[in-house]
Order: structure tokens, then C-alpha cells, then sequence
């Protein structure tokens, strides 16, 4: 009797861990990388970026950020960003907070088959130097940029307008960081992904934004969670100074 109640026990412990296991097959976790590495590379050994067409090389900016910076290329690695999108074809894409100087709007547009990117901040005269990148870049740009004066609290996409949402070093900046992301929910359809880039806790160099402005990883995997994504990617090894976590709308 002893024996048969031992092996009750057993089995459902068993049966209620592959239920645990089975309800999260939807959306698995994949910690640490996104994408594969030939010959057993090492993490660290990124040190150079794949060749991309950035027109903002074109042009030297003057925002006196390091957001603008003629080396930006090689620690931001945009060709890893990118990978995280998947095939965008046909796809509109959002770059929430994508001043300074439209960065990853315009690198995006130059390198993806993506429909469209709308490219959003509250800083009219980033907007503006954008709209100037634009005209210099009509050929590959004219048409497949917008740019949009959003409020601090309010995207405003309308529902289901973009496919993909791209929220690289802004996030910090918004209060109900929570209540943000909810909104943004809407203008997704389901299964549109969410793709959020942001500053390590360790050791950076000065030029990036001080510890009071940035967001720990295990703090924005909650607030993601909080707002209803469902995370699918937790990288933060591919990048030196940045980690990136992809989530998507249930």
C-alpha cells in the first residue's frame, strides 16, 4: 500500500510539471542568443558589424550625442538587430523614439524589404533632420520613411497600423512604462513582435546614459510581461553595451 501511494505521488508530480512545460510551448523563451554561431564562435568575438548601407554616413551630424556618432555602427551592430524582425516583407514597422537622428529607421529601411517605417518622436527638430536625410536619400527613402510628432504618453498608431515595433533606448524615458506598452498592444495585430534595445547595468562607458537611466534586464522582462507581450528572446550577449528582448502580442 505503501509502495502504490509512493508511486501516485510520482506520477503526478510528473503530470503536473508537463502541463507547467506544455502551456508555455506557444511562446518559448530562448535566453541568451538569436542566432547561430559557424565554428564554435565565441560571444565576445562580434567585434565587427556586417556590412550594411547607413545613410546617415552620408551626412555628418552634429547632435552631439553619441546616438549620432560616425562609429555607432560597430557597438550598435544593426545587422543583429535586424535578424530579430524576421522577414519584414510586406510588414510596416514603428521606431518608437527614433530621434535623434532616425538612426535604425533609416538603416531598416535601407537594408529590409520592409513595406514601410514610421518613424515617431517628440522632438520636432529630430523629425526635421530626418525629413532632411529623407530628401538627400529620395531614391531609397521617399516613401518608405515616415515621420511622425507623437506626445510623451501616446504612440498614437492607430489600431493595428504596424507590424512590428521597434523601442531602442527610450522606454526609460516614459512613466507608466507599463500602461505605455499596453497601448502599444493594440496597434499590433496578434503575433505582431515588439523588439526593445536598451542599456546594460554594468560598466559602460561614459559616453552612454548614466545608471539612472537605464532599465535593469530582469525589470523590463517584467514590465513587458506586466503589459501582456509574451517574451521569446532574451539576448544579452550579443551586444557589449546593449541587451535585446523580443516579445510578441498574444
Amino acid at each position: 500500500m505503501k509502495i502504490y501511494f509512493s508511486l501516485i505521488i510520482i506520477l503526478f508530480i510528473a503530470f503536473s510539471c508537463k502541463n507547467d512545460f506544455n502551456s508555455s510551448q506557444k511562446y518559448p523563451i530562448k535566453q541568451t542568443h538569436s542566432h547561430d554561431h559557424d565554428h564554435g564562435d565565441e560571444h565576445h568575438e562580434h567585434a565587427h558589424p556586417v556590412n550594411i548601407n547607413n545613410p546617415l554616413n552620408t551626412k555628418v551630424t552634429k547632435t552631439g550625442s553619441i546616438y549620432g556618432s560616425e562609429n555607432r555602427d560597430t557597438w550598435q551592430r544593426p545587422d543583429l538587430i535586424i535578424n530579430h524582425f524576421g522577414n519584414l516583407k510586406g510588414k510596416k514597422l514603428a521606431d518608437i523614439g527614433a530621434g535623434p537622428t532616425g538612426y535604425f529607421s533609416f538603416i531598416i529601411a535601407s537594408n529590409t524589404n520592409v513595406e514601410k517605417v514610421i518613424a515617431l518622436d517628440i522632438d520636432q527638430k529630430a523629425l526635421d533632420f530626418m525629413g532632411g536625410i529623407i530628401e538627400d536619400n529620395a531614391q531609397t527613402l521617399e516613401g518608405k520613411v515616415e515621420t511622425r510628432l507623437v506626445g510623451a504618453t501616446d504612440a498614437q498608431l492607430k489600431e493595428e497600423e504596424v507590424d512590428v515595433i521597434l523601442i531602442s533606448s527610450t522606454l526609460t524615458f516614459i512613466d507608466d512604462k507599463v500602461a505605455y506598452l499596453k497601448a502599444l498592444r493594440t496597434a499590433m495585430p496578434t503575433g505582431g513582435k515588439l523588439v526593445i534595445v536598451d542599456h546594460k547595468m554594468k560598466e559602460i562607458p561614459a559616453m552612454f546614459p548614466p545608471v539612472g537611466q537605464r532599465i535593469p534586464l530582469f525589470e523590463m522582462e517584467q514590465i513587458i510581461d506586466k503589459a501582456g507581450f509574451k517574451r521569446i528572446v532574451t539576448d544579452d550577449t550579443s551586444l557589449q553595451f546593449q541587451y535585446v528582448v523580443v516579445a510578441l502580442n498574444p
